[in-house]
């Protein structure tokens, strides 16, 4: 691991959408995100038209800055967040801004686990192979998902940059 800094204020990449934006780094092997949602905001409504599936397949790991996030589990678990939590939230769930104060997110994604590598689709959805799988595999499903998906092309040559 090399000694790095980014700041969240000139991201790597970031996503604005009605009720909210997602600013991210990728740093030390980890992907860092500072997300704003607005009030109103709600998973299900703001973001599974982008990710094109019932629930949000992507784990989070995070701690809340200000407001509160009610989330539900597609097993009907629900838990709300608010300021100085950390939480941990598995695949399959919705979310949504509770109150009228934006809710204001810092999540750590951490690396592929050992053996596995792959990348991220900006919507949130992620692809991932075992090390020694065929790539081109991997780069199809991409592809087919953000054409699919999101109606635009990403190249070859994109996707085997974002997996290294």
């Amino acid at each position: 691991m090399e000694l790095e800094a980014k700041n969240l204020g000139t991201p790597d990449d970031a996503r604005s959408f009605e009720h909210g934006s997602l600013s991210l780094v990728a740093v030390g092997g980890a992907t860092i995100g500072l997300a704003s949602f607005l009030p109103g905001w709600r998973w299900s409504a703001d973001m599974k038209p982008i990710a094109g599936t019932d629930s949000c397949q992507v784990e989070h790991t995070g701690y809340v800055i200000s407001g509160r996030l009610r989330v539900r589990t597609d097993d009907g678990r629900e838990m709300t967040f608010g300021p100085g939590d950390a939480h941990a939230v598995p695949a399959g769930h919705d979310a949504w801004v509770e109150g009228s104060e934006p809710c204001v997110i810092v999540d750590f994604a951490a690396p592929p686990a050992a053996g596995l590598r792959g990348t991220t689709c900006p919507c949130g959805v992620m692809f991932q192979i075992r090390d020694g799988a065929d790539v081109e595999h991997l780069v199809d499903a991409v592809r087919q998902h953000a054409a699919g998906s999101h109606g635009h092309e990403v190249t070859r040559e994109h996707v085997l940059a974002e997996i290294g």
